[in-house]
């Protein structure tokens, strides 16, 4: 099993398909997510196409 990290930006953005970064395939949502820190979260994602897993980390900014 590869695991790769993808950081996202500080903004927010609309929600979007993600898609595999073997076959391509839509995912819909990620396998599960775990709170990393008050500001960090991680998604861990399983292409049910292909098998690929991989996971993303987002990082939040502070609302002063």
């Amino acid at each position: 099993m590869k695991l790769d990290v993808i950081e996202s930006t500080r903004s927010a953005r609309p929600w979007r398909f993600r898609s595999c970064g073997q076959c391509g395939d839509s995912l819909v949502g990620p396998e599960w997510s775990e709170h990393v820190s008050e500001r960090c979260v991680r998604h861990f994602w399983s292409c049910d196409s292909c098998g690929h897993q991989f996971t993303t980390t987002v990082r939040l900014s502070s609302q002063d």
